[in-house]
């Protein structure tokens, strides 16, 4: 977790070195390891220096390397450098930099370099023969990437008010962005809440020179590829093998090392596989990172984490998350995040990142998210039904709701059955007649009229769920929600959070090879008996406890927030919906809100999650967007 700038004059004018330094400074939060920033004509790079690997103590960026005419810097953490090495005729040491891997591979294999790095990066390259700017992003979007391009300048960077601080760059909101916020679609991996200030989306490249620019998408998950062995085990053995090296590689590092742990199936695998592998390196303590909710039973989950915690080399820290206010430290959260939030746990996450920080950790594994890379199988229904196996599909539908006590209805029939199969003109009828659609995201109420029509919001969200409803295979659907944008909007946010602890995040389920495996697994290694995320389950034998192996459930984290959001901030809520209108009432439908605030206060709605939404959006307008406009 390190953070990268730059300045590239397109118009030839030679970079004033404030500016960089200027742009470095903004970010130094990032980096407390070392500050450098280099300068040559058009062209300038920063960098803060946090050291996490072996390699980065010995690390200088940015790095120029004369014989060759290049440039770099880099966040990044690369995983096969073993692989890489011989092809790039460099030695894999701790005295060999990442930055210095990429930089070679840049050097053999040009602009298709990116697709033979695994790991997760952001990096710019000056190609001082060429001349001409190269950058490019991991393959999941863990590490960010921010731009903005003009005829005359490209400014880049791992966080937006850097960008923001150059003079060049005018601070205007995005109006599109804050609608697509207000109905929770997050599809859009380009743009932010900044007009002219962009994501490099993940998996992408870009070029830039004097008159052109040209972004390119190196890689591409392949729905079509598929994986058939001949049993159970072989399928479990396979998965276990690219799951323990994708902990293991996220393991490196030259200081404490920790997880996160919730007692789920996810977190408490990455714990109990991290415990086997640094047990045979002899490392003897490994932190354990959790949130407990002694006064919120329905979210608590400290029974299960106690099954992993045991004697070994596990240290276990936790926070009294019930104890919180989903908006303890928010101006804080909001001025590293550089956006309002809708995640309504990244206080939890802040919290952990902090404690974390107090303990000397320096890198944090963390189980975001398996639950999309692993999947549960949804629409397996259809599958079954189009290989007419009835009788194991009927089975299987028997045993998911038996286990997980889902309606038979409700959550499978007529999502999975019904759904996909109505012509997508039914939808548009019963909207024009203003019959609600089940299923369908009803945040778009919440969003002023007139903004709605003027930004075409609804369209948007329209698009998306009709890509969805006409997912016809369970295959199809764990694609799309692979590529989602919420993905990566959660990475940024969770990225802003680690680097205010001076950590770095690593995610083993985000590893390119668990996802391209478990995409092309076969249903029955996804859901089988009842069972979701079943492969998982299965490789987990004798290394989980058995009663989080075959957990069916999991505590619900909401149960607390919607109890601590009022308990802790009502006269805060009641000001911003009240008092404070004026600084929202231009996107939101404030009576919409009032109506859903009255109900959530007399407790006749549980829905607090587009209270928070609005009072953050405020929050941020009020204390992080004017103060950098005015600036």
């Amino acid at each position: 977790m390190s953070g990268i700038t730059g300045i590239f004059r397109r118009d030839g004018q030679d970079v004033n070195h404030a500016d960089i330094r200027r742009m470095n400074d903004k970010i130094s939060h990032r980096g407390p390891d070392g500050s450098k920033v280099w300068c040559e004509g058009p062209v300038a790079m920063g960098h803060q220096m946090l050291h996490t690997t072996p390699e980065s103590l010995h690390e200088t960026l940015p790095f120029e390397d004369e014989e060759s005419g290049l440039v770099i810097t880099a966040d990044a953490r690369i995983d096969n450098r073993k692989d890489l090495a011989p092809e790039l005729g460099i030695e894999d040491n701790e005295y060999v930099s990442d930055s210095y891997f990429i930089l070679k591979a840049y050097e053999k294999w040009g602009e298709k370099c990116p697709e033979e790095l695994l790991g997760d990066f952001a990096f710019a390259i000056w190609d001082k023969n060429q001349e001409q700017l190269f950058c490019a992003r991991d393959h999941m979007g863990v590490k960010p990437f921010y731009y903005y391009l003009s005829k005359n300048d490209f400014f880049f960077a791992s966080e937006i008010k850097s960008i923001i601080s150059a003079k060049e760059v005018s601070c205007k909101l995005n109006k599109n962005k804050v609608a697509e916020y207000m109905s929770l679609l997050f599809e859009n991996k380009q743009n932010t809440f900044y007009e002219d200030i962009f994501r490099l989306p993940p998996a992408n490249s870009l070029i830039i020179n004097n008159n052109d620019y040209i972004k390119h998408k190196y890689w591409e998950l392949n729905i079509n590829k598929e994986i058939k062995m001949d049993s159970d085990e072989e399928y479990a053995k396979a998965f276990l093998e690219i799951f323990t090296d994708a902990v293991r590689c996220r393991l490196r590092s030259a200081f404490p090392v920790g997880s996160l742990l919730s007692g789920g199936l996810d977190s408490s695998s990455i714990v109990c596989t991290a415990r086997i592998i640094l047990s045979e390196e002899d490392v003897q303590t490994f932190h354990t990172f959790s949130a407990t909710f002694e006064n919120t039973p329905e979210s608590d989950e400290q029974h299960f984490i106690n099954q992993v915690l045991g004697e070994n080399i596990l240290k276990p820290h936790f926070i009294k998350a019930d104890q919180l206010s989903p908006l303890s430290m928010i101006e804080d959260i909001l001025w590293h995040f550089d956006e309002p939030l809708y995640t309504v746990n990244n206080y939890i996450h802040w919290h952990i990142h902090q404690k974390a920080n107090e303990t000397g950790v320096k890198v944090l594994l963390d189980g975001l998210d398996g639950d999309t890379t692993l999947s549960h199988g949804q629409r397996f229904e259809i599958d079954y039904l189009k290989s007419l196996k009835l009788f194991k599909g009927f089975k299987e539908l028997y045993l998911r709701c038996k286990r997980g006590k889902r309606s038979i209805l409700k959550q499978h029939i007529f999502p999975s059955l019904v759904l996909p199969f109505i012509p997508l003109f039914f939808f548009d009828m019963m909207r024009i007649l203003r019959i609600p659609i089940p299923l369908e995201m009803g945040t778009t109420n919440l969003i002023n009229e007139n903004f709605a029509k003027e930004t075409k919001v609804k369209q948007k969200v329209i698009i998306h769920e009709n890509e969805f409803r006409k997912a016809r295979s369970s295959k199809s659907y764990h694609y799309l929600l692979l590529k989602r944008g919420i993905l990566q909007a959660v990475l940024e946010r969770t990225d802003k959070s680690s680097a205010a602890a001076n950590l770095e995040a690593r995610y083993p389920f985000f590893d390119r090879r668990l996802i391209e495996f478990c995409l092309a697994l076969p249903l029955e290694q996804k859901i089988n008996n009842g069972w979701s995320r079943i492969i998982l389950r299965r490789a987990m034998e004798n290394i989980l406890p058995r009663g989080i192996q075959w957990r069916a459930d999991k505590g619900h984290l909401g149960h607390n927030f919607r109890k601590n959001f009022l308990l802790f901030e009502k006269p805060l809520i009641d000001d911003i919906l009240f008092n404070k209108t004026h600084l929202i009432e231009d996107y939101v439908n404030i009576d919409s809100v009032n109506e859903i605030y009255s109900k959530y206060v007399s407790d006749q709605s549980n829905s607090a999650l587009p209270l928070f939404g609005v009072v953050t959006l405020s929050l941020w307008i009020q204390k992080v967007f004017n103060e950098f406009k005015g600036n």
